[in-house]
């Protein structure tokens, strides 16, 4: 195939020429491509996408063998670009999704923490207004029982028993959520 079509005034042709070679090597391009990545709406736009390139860069390309080849080898790079580029989307996505599920895992962590500090809260209402205030004092202030039995001017005995009783009205209170 000749690729140095003169008009009638003797000059060359350049959409001329494109024309042939594109429909000369366009679906021969396609299968080509196709081997690689099996998919043939994909394999039509990485063709399309070098013939765009060797328009774009027609008077700058300096064909040493011939422009079958040279398009050959600038589709099959396009396609190796492709793969690559296809890869790292695929491991940003798997990378992502990752972090999604920990960050929704934290969040219904959060979630149920809050839930059940609201469960405790509500169960304590039930106990004795000194048992209540004991049980907060060592489980969220986080005196020791010394501490409060020092603060509250009563017996280390006191505090036990009193955490001791707050703990299995609490369970008991509870049971129904977690069982």
């Amino acid at each position: 195939m000749s690729l140095l079509l003169k008009n009638k005034d003797g000059y060359v042709d350049k959409n001329a020429e494109f024309k042939n070679v594109f429909k000369e090597y366009f679906n021969p391009l396609v299968n080509f491509v196709n081997r690689y990545i099996n998919n043939w709406e994909m394999s039509r736009e990485i063709v399309q996408f070098t013939f765009m390139k060797y328009w774009e860069n027609h008077d700058k390309i300096n064909i040493k063998t011939s422009v079958k080849s040279y398009l050959f080898q600038s589709a099959k790079n396009n396609t190796i670009d492709y793969i690559r580029k296809e890869k790292n989307i695929r491991k940003l996505k798997e990378t992502t999704s990752q972090q999604l599920k920990i960050a929704e895992n934290e969040v219904d962590l959060d979630d149920d923490a809050l839930i059940l500090r609201q469960r405790i809260l509500n169960a304590m209402k039930s106990l004795k207004p000194k048992c209540e205030e004991i049980f907060r004092l060592h489980k969220f202030e986080g005196l020791t029982y010394q501490e409060i039995s020092d603060h509250l001017n009563i017996s280390k005995r006191s505090v036990e028993d009193n955490v001791a009783r707050a703990l299995l009205i609490l369970k008991d209170e509870l049971k129904q959520y977690y069982s």
